[in-house]
């Protein structure tokens, strides 16, 4: 089951990955780092930061630059986050989809 999803814009390629930290249960400042498998199994670490926002409240900054070029992200793919506890913590797997057009349909397709 998804515990975030979210329809990249251009700033979340560009700068960061930007995720209300309620969504991923993160409510003090600071710097931390996440893992996550991606769909063939490697494991990335990123680097995050939690900071408030005006509007938004507490807001986890992800650092992925090498993740999206690896793995070609651009705006308008959507993130899927998934929480996978396991008896030596809590990694996240991290799924990027890409609408495409096929036989006349959208679908969502892993990249």
């Amino acid at each position: 089951m998804a515990m975030f999803s979210k329809l990249l814009t251009e700033a979340d390629v560009v700068k960061s990955l930007l995720i209300p930290s309620c969504s991923v249960d993160v409510q003090e400042e600071g710097n931390l780092y996440m893992q996550a498998l991606d769909k063939n199994g490697k494991t990335w670490s990123f680097t995050c930061s939690v900071h408030r926002d005006e509007t938004a409240g507490a807001v986890l900054s992800v650092c992925w630059d090498e993740f999206v070029r690896e793995k070609n992200v651009r705006a308008n793919d959507k993130v899927v986050l998934k929480e996978n506890s396991t008896a030596g913590g809590t990694i996240f797997m991290v799924d990027v989809q890409r609408k495409i057009r096929l036989f006349g349909e959208d679908i969502w397709a892993d990249i």
